[in-house]
């Protein structure tokens, strides 16, 4: 009952979710999951939803962004409190494509980019495979460019992600251990949860290469189905972010909840505080 009355007097919990003992990371918004928003609105529903950080996707900020566009971009950014701290998921399977997106994170002026470098047999998402020698190019450009890659996990269940493309972190470890420090991880959580994986030890056993993350709900657990409620209702992330306050990461999760999005706004804030609780 005092702490309840301790809320009540600093204006409810909300006040004091900031306060996270020892924790560096900052929740973020992944820019995917406000893929159905124009830029202006995306911008403006970050700033009302508390969300300081944005992972930038380049349906908020094209490809072929101008000098011009960029600067626009980042004054929009600035207007409303939010801070563009990555790029992507960005995919692609070429070495010209893949310094064209090098060169599109950094004229954004962001230290990191989330990426999937891959290799494309056939014309569906199933076609899409991981590639070692795009990961040799992208640690090559990663240390030309003096900046961080972080490669997306995307499950190693085909009846909901990707088996053939970076599916966890040990099989992405495997292709880049030996690459530049620059080259991690953007661990998908879920993913990780759904695969069986002990996701305590992932961050742990891997802290130096997490640079990023992206926190987010299943429906289905055992199949890894997700982004149809809101995190926090089907497994518990306490685990994980013990973890990555002991490891003192100091990097984003991004909250991805685009499948559900926008119908059920109210998702988003559940989960924000659910996450900002634990923090």
């Amino acid at each position: 009952m005092a702490g309840a009355a301790s809320c009540a007097a600093l204006g409810g919990c909300a006040a004091l979710l900031p306060r996270g003992g020892g924790t560096k990371f900052k929740l973020a918004m992944a820019g995917y999951t406000l893929n159905k928003f124009k830029t202006d609105d995306a911008l403006a529903f970050c700033e009302a939803h508390g969300f300081a950080h944005l992972c930038v996707k380049n349906f908020h900020l094209p490809f072929d962004a101008t000098p011009a566009d960029i600067a626009e971009f980042r004054r929009k950014c600035s207007d409303h409190g939010v801070e563009p701290y990555a790029v992507g998921p960005i995919a692609f399977n070429s070495p010209d494509e893949a310094r064209r997106r090098f060169d599109y994170a950094a004229a954004l002026g962001v230290p990191l980019i989330v990426g999937v470098p891959g290799r494309q047999d056939g014309p569906n998402w199933t076609d899409c495979h991981s590639d070692r020698a795009m990961c040799e190019l992208c640690s090559r450009l990663a240390d030309e460019y003096r900046m961080k890659f972080a490669i997306h996990n995307h499950g190693r269940n085909p009846k909901t992600g990707n088996p053939n493309l970076y599916p966890a972190v040990p099989e992405t470890y495997g292709l880049i251990g030996d690459l530049s420090p620059r080259m991690g991880f953007c661990v998908d959580w879920a993913y990780t949860y759904a695969d069986g994986l002990d996701c305590g030890e992932i961050a742990r056993k891997y802290a130096s290469r997490i640079f990023d993350g992206h926190v987010r709900c299943l429906s289905d657990a055992k199949n890894g189905s997700s982004g149809v409620n809101p995190a926090g209702r089907v497994f518990d992330y306490d685990g994980i972010f013990a973890a990555l306050r002991e490891t003192g990461y100091d990097g984003c999760l991004g909250l991805e909840l685009a499948n559900a999005f926008p119908d059920n706004p109210q998702w988003i804030d559940e989960s924000r505080d659910y996450f900002k609780g634990l923090m």
